[in-house]
């Protein structure tokens, strides 16, 4: 097993990340590399004051640890579902203001070969108004994002 390879997985327990999950466990299987799954808490970033030159000051509150300790478990079953991968499977729990740039941080601090994420493939008005993280993690990202959607990994199945 390659200790450097690294692939990463957003997790945030949708269908769609259970897809990418299962596409990055075949793929790292033929490809020799190690998973690491992150999960994404986000922050709401609130302004308050005005900073003179520079604009106004950005607070970031921190995250309930119970919160955190409930996705860090939920994740840990994440990964016990894939215990019969043969690599090395990591996991941890993030908190952000913004999602796409702490997966493309995290696969910056893993030097990631790849990352593999889920994606909802909304189109039209949705998209414009809830975004696309997987979009966002594209442009951002260090190494190549294959996106994948359920609907993908159950025909490819």
């Amino acid at each position: 097993m390659s200790e450097g390879r690294y692939f990463v997985v957003p997790y945030d327990f949708s269908e769609h990340a259970d897809a990418a999950l299962y596409a990055a466990v075949d793929l790292a299987r033929r490809l020799d590399a190690n998973l690491h799954l992150v999960h994404v808490i986000q922050l709401p970033a609130y302004a308050y004051g005005y900073g003179g030159v520079g604009g106004a000051f950005v607070a970031t509150p921190s995250v309930d640890a119970s919160i955190r300790e409930d996705a860090a478990r939920s994740l840990r079953r994440v990964v016990d579902r894939i215990h019969d991968f043969p690599g090395r499977v990591s996991a941890e729990v993030i908190e952000g203001t913004n999602v796409a740039e702490a997966i493309s941080e995290t696969a910056k601090k893993r030097a990631a070969e790849l990352v593999v994420m889920g994606t909802h493939g909304r189109t039209g008005l949705a998209h414009v108004f809830l975004g696309s993280v997987a979009e966002r993690t594209l442009r951002r990202a260090p190494c190549p994002v294959l996106t994948i959607r359920s609907d993908d990994a159950q025909e490819a199945a």
